[in-house]
């Protein structure tokens, strides 16, 4: 059998004289339709073909590049700002308290308001002369390059604010306590304590001492006035220094949060263990020490 790989003129010649006769021999009604069939015909492979030259194949863009970042559980303002600034979405700290105000600042006697980042339900009841702090969710985040500093906090809010469940709404209304209060007494307790039955125990301490207007006397707090680290203790010297977060110098609750705290922190401000203690003290190995009078706590201390 041979194959064939085309035709002749010939042959071409021959099968169209065949068409023309077959398609003059049709009745009105069969050419009417034959026509109507080839002009669609034609202008179906006409126009596939012109969309093929106009609209070549799509070809999708090249992805953004994105990075991953981790916010750590107990870090303040300064360390996430710091962190940002080597991530590359901010020249300095500076660019980033625009966003989120400064850690530390009471912007009250300015009369400043800050701008909010967003609409979002963790932000209705934070009062606007306060920074951003405790509101930046610690968390890992896989966030484009190119982002700015501002699309990078927001994100972080919106994620603390996804975080925060109807039901732990609903918890905090119960208690009396609005969620700013909820949020700055994770911030301690993230600062003061590590283990969640701790936090648990520390947070009743703490909520029991703020009910009856006691000075909380955290030491952390006072760390985050005066933007030191590396010790759990304070001096008195430390202790006297004037701000509204400082817990020695001013009862109750801090101006504001002190760090941005993690889920379980927030979880045993909102759901404290009941105990009979009044006093604590976290050691430099992280262990508790529990005190029912001041007494056992001079003692705890006589200790450390």
């Amino acid at each position: 059998m041979v194959c064939r790989r085309g035709w002749s003129g010939r042959e071409l010649t021959g099968v169209s004289k065949l068409i023309i006769d077959h398609f003059l021999a049709m009745s009105f009604n069969q050419k009417t339709i034959f026509t109507s069939i080839f002009i669609c015909f034609i202008i179906f492979t006409g126009g596939f073909w012109y969309y093929k030259k106009i609209y070549p194949k799509y070809v999708p863009p090249p992805l953004k590049p994105e990075l991953t970042i981790t916010i750590i559980p107990g870090w303040n303002l300064r360390q996430v700002a710091e962190y940002l600034v080597k991530q590359g979405f901010a020249s300095s700290s500076r660019d980033v308290y625009k966003i989120t105000g400064k850690p530390a600042y009471d912007y009250r006697p300015a009369a400043l308001v800050l701008p909010k980042i967003d609409e979002l339900k963790i932000l209705n009841d934070k009062p606007a002369h306060i920074s951003l702090e405790g509101y930046l969710a610690p968390e890992t985040y896989r966030i484009y390059q190119d982002s700015d500093i501002q699309e990078v906090i927001a994100k972080l809010v919106a994620q603390r604010d996804k975080q925060i469940t109807d039901e732990m709404r609903n918890d905090a209304q119960k208690s009396g306590r609005s969620f700013f209060e909820i949020l700055t007494m994770a911030s301690i307790l993230e600062k003061e304590v590590t283990a969640a039955g701790d936090k648990s125990l520390v947070a009743d301490i703490l909520w029991r001492r703020y009910d009856k207007n006691w000075a909380l006397q955290v030491d952390s707090s006072v760390h985050y006035a005066i933007n030191k680290t590396g010790t759990v203790f304070t001096t008195k010297q430390e202790r006297d220094f004037v701000s509204p977060w400082n817990t020695y110098k001013y009862p109750g609750l801090p101006l504001g949060p002190i760090a941005n705290p993690g889920l379980d922190s927030i979880k045993a401000a909102l759901h404290p263990e009941k105990n009979a203690y009044w006093y604590f003290l976290t050691g430099k190995d992280g262990a508790v020490y529990y005190g029912k009078t001041l007494e056992e706590h001079n003692n705890n201390k006589a200790k450390l």
